[in-house]
């Protein structure tokens, strides 16, 4: 039988098949050797950290951070009252008539300026006697020189002489009011023409003295407010201050603590204390409320992040987990304050490593893993 041949294009196409076919079994070995060492890799890397938690399992695993000392400069936020810098409710020594008023309500006086007078009859009266008793006197005086009046005769009529002197001075600066300091008429407790008596003043928060106006000093006001016994030990005159009234609360005025009480209220526990504030244009007001913040010195505390404390539901009492020479040591803590994410403690020293992490899983004397 006649063979046929091949035409040389397809001899070329076979011949690439081939290559082709060969190339294919080269690739899917070398993938088959590549997969096979990932394997291996992986296998390997998940067997040692078996084998390391397998070691460190009797261990609990903690993180620490180390007590530190900071310096903290306190301020104490209490609530506060505004008051005058000085007042007084101006009066008599002896009831009358109130016959003249030289200044109204709201007014601005000086220092000695003359503000109101009552009615003249007792003066008149006393200084009646006065004039009377002074005459008895000067001739008693030149009586008892040639042995005409008695020495006992004269230290008699001296005596009611300068009796009356004394009440007739009392009369004139008693029936007629000056300003004991500069300030503001802000009342009249006596209405002209109203009779004037030896009444007490029953409004709460001031001065409960007798009287017919009421002077306020307004250029400079104190604000009183109530510190506790806890921050009493470092307060003292000359702290600086930051008052916010509630009627402007974005104008803060700056104070210093001028006075503070000496004794306490036994219900509050608590001290007044005067911060001392400029009020020249007397935009702030006697009675108003404001916010103070009174800065206190600086002092270095002890310091402890706030997720190292633990506080013990069935004792009550604040404990932090130390760590000492690899092992839980407990201590009882007081708890005085926070800063940011610090609290401020007591019952630790400074460097003492303390659990954040993991202390819900310790005991004491109890050894720890630390990681950092």
């Amino acid at each position: 039988m006649k063979k046929h041949k091949k035409h040389p294009k397809a001899l070329v196409a076979q011949l690439q098949h081939s290559q082709t076919l060969e190339q294919t079994r080269i690739h899917s070995g070398f993938g088959t050797m590549i997969i096979l060492l990932i394997s291996i890799f992986l296998l390997s890397a998940c067997s040692g950290p078996e084998d390391v938690s397998d070691a460190a399992s009797d261990k609990p695993v903690v993180r620490t951070a180390r007590v530190k000392t900071i310096t903290h400069q306190p301020v104490i936020n209490q609530s506060g009252t505004l008051f005058a810098n000085r007042e007084a409710n101006l009066g008599a020594g002896f009831p009358g008539r109130l016959e003249h008023i030289y200044y109204q309500e709201g007014d601005l006086v000086e220092k000695d300026a003359l503000l109101a007078e009552l009615s003249g009859e007792m003066r008149a009266q006393a200084k009646a006697e006065y004039m009377t008793l002074k005459k008895d006197y000067e001739r008693v005086s030149r009586l008892v020189d040639n042995g005409t009046v008695t020495r006992q005769e004269y230290d008699h009529v001296k005596g009611r002489y300068e009796a009356s002197r004394a009440q007739y001075e009392m009369a004139k600066r008693n029936s007629r009011m000056r300003a004991p300091f500069s300030g503001v008429i802000v009342d009249y407790l006596v209405n002209l023409g109203e009779n004037y008596f030896l009444n007490l003043n029953l409004e709460p928060g001031y001065s409960n003295t007798s009287g017919i106006l009421r002077l306020m000093q307004l250029d400079t006001l104190v604000v009183e407010t109530d510190v506790n016994e806890r921050d009493l030990g470092r307060m003292q005159e000359g702290l600086q201050a930051r008052i916010v009234p509630e009627a402007f609360p974005g104008k803060p005025v700056k104070g210093t603590v001028s006075s503070i009480k000496p004794y306490l209220s036994t219900r509050s526990r608590s001290a007044t204390t005067a911060i001392q504030i400029p009020n020249p244009d007397m935009r702030l007001r006697p009675g108003m409320s404001a916010r103070v913040e009174i800065t206190l010195p600086e002092e270095d505390v002890l310091v402890i992040p706030a997720e190292s404390l633990y506080r013990d539901p069935e004792q009550e009492i604040n404990q932090v987990f130390a760590v000492e020479n690899g092992r839980v040591k407990v201590h009882e803590v007081k708890r005085l304050f926070s800063i940011g994410d610090d609290l401020v403690i007591e019952g630790l020293t400074e460097g003492m490593e303390v659990i954040t992490g993991g202390k819900g899983r310790v005991e004491a004397s109890q050894q720890v893993h630390i990681i950092k």
